[in-house]
């Protein structure tokens, strides 16, 4: 069911009273900011389920009945400095998950009956965001520019999964899509963050972030009361090399797990992704 686009934009207040923050806060004397580009190619596995009223709705393992076998991410960010020890941390970054596969039999999802045969996932770039805003702090300096810092933010989720396929004739149902995103809530994020010089120019560096968010009205109505849960974990490791003055590149391999699950009344949702992978960025710092 469809819903006011004034509530969707709900969760993003957060993410926006950070960016107009930082566009009001006076410049410092010589304000640094770090702008990050990366492309992640990731392994994913995992499932979906929706159901709509009494349609239980079919479990789907993304990889063996869905095909899905790749995750592709770009992901862009930027950190301002608050002085020496503390930074401002903003991040978007999109996913898709695409895939095709033979189903041998019927199934259901979202109240739709879905014919045996070919499926494919369109589950696309814009179909899969993710935006953040966390505040960061060194929590301690070992020397030489190595350092650990902690962070503590929001994340928030925008996910439309997207599926094309034959409606089996005598589907009561037609809708081959579930809008997470309606029911979505920002969720609390904590974070580590290390960094350890090797040599010069060349760094090793260490992300852990997590988040989860219990069983919560997520102040939606569709069938009555609308609960939510959900879990963000992220973890890379990799090298950075500064080549030039203003620019670094970065190789990491990284580990992600995200978990979103609805229920009222009339839904019964769950989404689970487990993915790892390797990733390539740059960044420039001015």
């Amino acid at each position: 069911m469809p819903y006011p686009v004034h509530r969707r934009r709900l969760g993003l207040a957060p993410f926006l009273l950070v960016v107009a923050w930082l566009a009001l806060t006076p410049a410092q004397a010589q304000p640094t900011w770090r702008l990050r580009l990366s492309v992640q190619r990731g392994t994913p596995s995992g499932r979906i389920r929706v159901r709509e009223f009494d349609r239980r709705g079919t479990p789907l393992k993304l990889s063996g009945d869905l095909g899905i076998d790749r995750l592709q991410t770009v992901d862009l960010s930027a950190d301002r400095s608050l002085g020496d020890v503390a930074a401002i941390h903003l991040g978007i970054n999109s996913m898709s998950l695409t895939g095709s596969a033979i189903l041998a039999h019927p199934i259901e999802f979202n109240g739709t009956r879905i014919a045996s045969g070919e499926i494919s996932t369109v589950t696309g770039f814009p179909n899969f965001l993710r935006v953040d805003a966390s505040y960061r702090h060194q929590l301690a300096s070992f020397g030489h520019g190595a350092g650990l810092w902690g962070g503590i933010g929001v994340t928030y989720v925008m996910l439309n999964f997207k599926l094309h396929a034959t409606v089996a004739a005598d589907s009561r149902g037609h809708e081959t899509k579930e809008d997470f995103l309606t029911q979505e809530l920002p969720v609390p994020m904590l974070s580590l963050h290390f960094i350890y010089p090797l040599t010069t120019g060349l760094d090793l560096f260490a992300d852990l972030d997590g988040g989860h968010l219990p069983w919560v009205n997520s102040l939606r109505k569709e069938g009555g009361e609308v609960r939510l849960t959900q879990t963000n974990t992220d973890a890379r490791i990799g090298l950075s090399y500064r080549f030039a003055q203003r620019w670094n590149v970065a190789v990491f391999g990284y580990s992600r797990y995200f978990m979103q699950g609805e229920r009222s009344s009339e839904d019964g949702n769950y989404f689970h992704l487990h993915d790892h992978g390797i990733g390539l960025g740059v960044m420039y710092l001015f």
